[in-house]
């Protein structure tokens, strides 16, 4: 049966989930949506409800429009995530890591990128944020190894996981 010009016929090459990194992905994905969200939505509320004079001039709405534009993104992610769907969910937790390197901007343009040893982190994460976001949009645009761009645009969230459970390890072994 031939399909209309106007229609479009999508295969479903969805994984099954049936690896361990196809599962894995799924609360990968969750995590990072809901962690988009609170992100969002403290940059959405900081200038309003937190400090009021903490950015001047334009940086004064960059940071809350792009705070919703990031919230609305993980709301979009965690609807999709609903749904099971691995492409979109993966294109929207890459626009939300996008959306949170936005309201990035402002602050680097008035400060540069300082390379100071306590700085390098963020500096690293402004320049790798950008760069895992839009190789997982674009692996996951392709529906070629969805699986792989779910990985790699949660790869973020499981880093920052992993340093929690790390500290925490060393707390509870160490102390403070």
């Amino acid at each position: 049966m031939r399909s209309k010009p106007s229609e479009v016929a999508v295969a479903n090459v969805e994984p099954d989930g049936s690896s361990f990194f196809g599962r894995a992905a799924w609360p990968l994905l969750i995590l990072s949506a809901v962690l988009a969200a609170y992100f969002g939505l403290s940059s959405l509320l900081l200038p309003f409800f937190g400090v009021p004079d903490l950015y001047t001039g334009i940086e004064r709405w960059i940071v809350p429009a792009s705070g919703a534009l990031q919230l609305a993104a993980a709301a979009v992610a965690m609807m999709l995530i609903a749904r099971r769907e691995l492409r979109g969910a993966t294109l929207a937790v890459a626009a939300c890591w996008m959306m949170g390197w936005l309201e990035t901007l402002p602050s680097v343009t008035r400060s540069g990128l300082d390379l100071n040893a306590e700085a390098r982190l963020t500096s690293a994460s402004f320049v790798a944020l950008p760069v895992i976001a839009l190789s997982a949009a674009v692996l996951a645009w392709r529906n070629r190894y969805p699986v792989l761009a779910a990985l790699i645009v949660t790869a973020p969230t499981t880093a920052g996981v992993l340093f929690a459970l790390a500290f925490g390890l060393m707390i509870a072994m160490y102390g403070f």
